[in-house]
């Protein structure tokens, strides 16, 4: 009877391990009760750990921009350019048909650009034709080589400006976050001063504000309080305070 008991007794740890294994995916699955009852032990520390990473994932977080706000932008600045060191650029317009409220924005370019012809101020487009309200005239350079948003590159912007002794640009672009933004910040880069009128930008409200902010803040433009015609950096203007009968 002994040796019977002796040689049993394996098989009855065995059992009891196995018990305590199965109590214990029993009690597992009485507190976590959406796991299915076949499903294994490691399974549902899988599970269990997966939930947890994507809880944590999901955690909103919080932005610099206070949850999306516009950003706050100082008045703009009344300047009086010189003709004779100023060029207006007129960035990518055959797209206005694209671009919400760019049609609204026609009559204010229009009457800018009559002002600059008639001070002789050169004017540059890129892309033709654009809507004939604004559309270029003879005399007028028009881009067509340019290969994305900033009109630096491979063009021949570069040199037509060094070849009229450009210091200053005037720029409208349609869209404002792409050919606006990064050809300013170009022109900031090699030198130029910039001027942006406000009323010709376009798009959502957020990027109405966050262009001309991110040219009066960020690297290369920056003029944050918007001083006018601060040298090699950006201003923020309105075509009806813009004029060309200055030395600016």
């Amino acid at each position: 009877m002994g040796a019977s008991t002796g040689r049993n007794l394996p098989l009855v740890a065995v059992g009891l391990v196995v018990g305590l294994v199965i109590g214990g995916v029993a009690s597992y699955l009485i507190v976590t009760p959406s796991g299915p009852a076949t499903t294994s032990v490691s399974t549902l520390v899988s599970s269990t750990t997966s939930t947890v990473t994507t809880t944590l994932t999901a955690t909103p977080s919080t932005t610099q921009s206070g949850g999306g706000g516009i950003p706050s932008l100082p008045a703009p600045a009344s300047v009086s350019l010189n003709p004779k060191t100023t060029a207006v650029l007129v960035l990518d317009y055959v797209f206005c048909y694209r671009m919400a409220g760019c049609n609204a924005t026609l009559p204010a370019i229009a009457t800018l650009l009559s002002s600059a012809r008639s001070a002789g101020v050169p004017i540059i487009y890129t892309r033709s034709p654009v809507p004939t309200q604004i559309a270029n005239q003879t005399g007028d350079t028009v881009i067509l080589n340019d290969v994305g948003p900033e009109k630096f590159l491979n063009t021949s912007l570069a040199s037509i400006l060094q070849s009229k002794g450009i210091k200053t640009v005037v720029m409208m672009g349609i869209a404002s976050n792409g050919a606006l933004l990064y050809t300013a910040q170009e022109a900031c880069a090699r030198h130029y001063t910039v001027v942006v009128p406000l009323d010709t930008v376009i798009g959502t409200a957020y990027v109405q504000g966050y262009v001309p902010y991110q040219l009066l803040n960020g690297p290369g433009c920056a003029n944050a309080n918007n001083t006018p015609l601060s040298p090699s950096h950006a201003t923020i203007s309105t075509t009806s305070e813009i004029s060309f009968n200055g030395n600016g």
